[in-house]
């Protein structure tokens, strides 16, 4: 039996890195691969499966409409799910479940074994890139946090650069061939890298942030300490439910989630219509420099939530994207995408690291996955109502710009209610 000496330094003793950052470099990983793979490379097989199919990209944009009312169901599932259950569970079958969902999709003949798979590989992309992701930070960070949520969304700033490999597996395999050699790559990368989570620092001896107090006590008192609840005022998920500050936030990234899901849809369209003019290739490389330029709003916001006021931070993101919708109603020539992509990038970046941040701060971690779960569920109306309001300008107008406006007041709207957040007593 080992020494009460040797217990406790062997608790005590502090890793070269902390396992937290492990966490996060795996999900760093599975983000990248995602976005690659589905978020951004769906992109590149729109018009290969029209083409082959000879359907309508209306009747193919529905299954995205539908992706996000999934999307408002699984999400207070699969955050009950990973507050019970813990993340790796949910990562490992999301994998497995996205890869299965890519294969199938080389298989379809009919719209609605298209619909079918779109539903399947988003339903594990949730589960392996979206709540059980951020849930493991905010567990195995508290002085940090901010820091660790914004490395944590970066994985994906190159993925959009990236996309090149996507374009290039279909111009050489076939749009079919590709969807399973990406479906391959995915179980190859992501079930790995869901190994590497763990519930809480404590299961490994360890506090947040890799934190050691009491360095002179022994084993079972540093233990103790460890197993002690990270907040003393967490909220209940009914007294969330119950407090103005739930509703006030869900409104807040409802009115912002408008204009990125507006973007993610016709962004491309935008550039290469007739209010732009620019080439597919042209339209195309925008996504990947403002993807690349998220990172600055990836990193920095997480930084910026360390240190100043979380609503101050949040209303700077929304005044980036008025903005940035502002210069994208008048942009005639190429060089003014970049001051578009930053301002862009920089909000659509920094609202991921803000939104866990923010949730776990105001809300406490005990139950932060199903609160953050119903509270994104909340914003799917705005995912909903952004991409009808685009297609409908169009149709009626041949323009987008109208619409962009209009997303535009939407993040300008969104600011004072962020003034109105405030911590509250709970009972």
């Amino acid at each position: 039996m080992p020494s009460r000496r040797n217990s406790s330094r062997e608790v005590h003793r502090r890793p070269r890195i902390f396992y937290g950052w492990y966490i996060v470099g795996a999900g760093m990983g599975i983000h990248l691969w995602m976005s690659l793979a589905w978020i951004y490379g769906m992109q590149i097989f729109f018009s290969p499966i029209s083409a082959h199919f000879g359907w309508s990209h209306t009747a193919m944009a529905g299954a995205f409409s539908l992706q996000r009312l999934e999307g408002s169901i699984a999400s207070p599932v699969e955050g009950f799910l990973v507050d019970r259950f813990g993340p790796r569970k949910l990562i490992l079958a999301g994998g497995l479940i996205s890869g299965s969902g890519l294969i199938f999709l080389s298989f379809i003949q009919t719209i609605s074994m298209f619909y079918a798979s779109v539903l399947l590989v988003s339903l594990g992309m949730s589960a392996s890139v979206g709540i059980p992701r951020t849930w493991s930070i905010v567990h195995w960070f508290r002085r940090l946090r901010g820091r660790a949520l914004g490395i944590g969304s970066s994985g994906a700033v190159v993925s959009g650069p990236l996309l090149i490999i996507v374009v290039w597996l279909i111009n050489t395999l076939g749009w079919q061939n590709a969807f399973v050699v990406l479906g391959i790559a995915t179980w190859v990368i992501c079930i790995p890298l869901g190994l590497v989570f763990r519930s809480r620092p404590q299961e490994l001896g360890y506090l947040p942030d890799g934190d050691f107090e009491n360095l002179n006590a022994d084993a079972s008192s540093t233990q103790a300490e460890a197993k002690k609840p990270l907040t003393d005022n967490s909220f209940s998920v009914r007294q969330a439910l119950r407090s103005q500050m739930f509703w006030l936030m869900t409104l807040v990234f409802s009115l912002q989630t408008m204009g990125i899901s507006g973007m993610m849809v016709f962004l491309v369209p935008y550039f290469e219509g007739p209010d732009v003019g620019f080439s597919t290739a042209q339209a195309a490389s925008v996504l990947g420099v403002f993807t690349l330029l998220s990172v600055f709003g990836r990193l920095g916001t997480g930084w910026a939530m360390d240190y100043w006021s979380q609503r101050i931070v949040l209303i700077t993101l929304l005044a980036c994207q008025a903005t940035a919708f502002l210069l994208l109603a008048n942009i005639t020539d190429y060089w003014q995408i970049f001051p578009f992509a930053f301002l862009y990038g920089t909000a659509f970046g920094g609202m991921m690291p803000s939104r866990g941040f923010m949730v776990s701060s105001l809300f406490g971690i005990r139950n932060f996955g199903t609160i953050q779960g119903l509270m994104q569920s909340g914003t799917v109306i705005g995912g909903l109502i952004a991409p009808l309001l685009m297609g409908r300008s169009f149709d009626v107008t041949n323009s987008y710009v109208p619409a962009i406006y209009m997303l535009g007041g939407v993040a300008v709207l969104a600011i004072p209610i962020v003034l109105l957040l405030r911590p509250t007593r709970h009972e």
